[in-house]
């Protein structure tokens, strides 16, 4: 496998990666929302519990998410030097 291949493998999986971040977040807002649901409408102390379990969830994972996909970021930004190192056109 020539070290072209490796690259553009390399920049595959760095997307594949982004995308699988966007829906942790997507799911993080999933479980907010779930948790507005359950304490607006549901009434006791074990609701209220649980609407803000689930609210601490998903901003923890919205949170995690952001981390991660910047790191990612950082990952593509170093690729792309890469890429141009072998007058790869990026995209290509």
């Amino acid at each position: 496998m020539t070290k072209r291949e490796l690259v553009l493998l390399e920049e595959q999986t760095i997307l594949s990666r982004e995308r699988t971040m966007q829906q942790y977040i997507a799911t993080g807002l999933g479980f907010i929302g779930l948790g507005v649901v359950v304490i607006k409408f549901f009434l006791g102390g074990y609701y209220y519990l649980l609407g803000f379990a689930l609210l601490a969830m998903g901003f923890a994972q919205i949170i995690t998410a952001y981390v991660r996909f910047a790191r990612y970021r950082r990952i593509a930004r170093h690729l792309r030097k890469k890429e141009k190192g072998l007058n790869l056109e990026v995209g290509e």
